[in-house]
């Protein structure tokens, strides 16, 4: 028996319907090239593969493989996606070793000195594998969604995450000797398998956790001073502007 016309007309216009929506979810991400939004010179790049540095500009993206280097009085901001941004401040230096938006966000940065904002205002999807690090040569710092930040003093091997909103997991090698136990919830999944000889920390709104070679990291509230510090607070107004629908 031949199914009834109306039965058929409805079963394609469910397909239809599905098949749409996937797309409207696929689309915006395929589309969006992770792109340099605002600028304050010097900024310079070394484009994969490349020898040199050039200077970078507004408007220009920014790919898997790429190094970008900031000098005083510097800062930039890079949106991947709506909502979805990275800055980095002056005399700063990040390598970008894993960056991938086109199936959702897969991203690796290495923060080699300085100061690095990440702005991930819409939760990290499962389904789409996302992924969003930040590591420095003391510790592996993974997210969902959330505002936080990471310096690192390169001289003195220190880094400090700090988070304004949201929650972050941050890994750190432990030095030789007796284990150590880091008490604190575990709410989100850390960024890689977590050993013996490492510490996972996680890190919540309004709390910092500054690591220093050979010594236990701790998690502490922001202070006021951590609060009013001009690289934080140039970060939440830029935020909030983009929140607003403000360029």
């Amino acid at each position: 028996m031949k199914p009834h016309p109306r039965t058929n007309s409805f079963v394609h216009r469910a397909t239809v319907m599905a098949l749409l929506l996937v797309l409207a979810l696929l689309l915006p991400l395929a589309a969006f090239a992770a792109k340099v939004t605002f600028l304050e010179p010097p900024v310079q790049i070394k484009r994969k593969g490349a020898a040199d540095w050039v200077t970078l500009r507004i408007g220009q993206e920014v790919g898997e493989g790429d190094a970008i280097r900031t000098g005083m009085g510097a800062r930039i901001e890079v949106t991947i996606a709506p909502k979805r941004v990275f800055r980095i401040g002056q005399a700063t230096e990040l390598e970008l070793p894993a960056f991938e938006n086109a199936r959702g966000i897969r991203a690796e940065f290495s923060l080699l000195g300085g100061r690095f904002w990440g702005s991930i205002r819409t939760p990290l999807r499962a389904a789409l594998k996302e992924k969003f690090e930040v590591k420095t040569a003391t510790a592996t710092i993974g997210i969902k969604g959330t505002q936080f930040g990471v310096d690192f003093d390169k001289d003195r091997q220190t880094s400090q995450v700090s988070v304004i909103d949201g929650q972050v997991a941050a890994i750190v090698p432990k030095p030789a000797g007796p284990p150590a136990e880091v008490s604190g919830p575990r709410e989100i999944a850390p960024p890689e398998e977590v050993s013996r000889e490492q510490w996972l920390l996680v890190v919540s709104r309004n709390q910092k956790v500054i690591i220093r070679p050979g010594e236990e990291p701790k998690v502490v509230p922001m202070t006021d001073a951590d609060k009013q510090d001009d690289w934080v607070v140039f970060n939440q107004e830029r935020d909030r502007a983009q929140d607003a629908g403000q360029p």
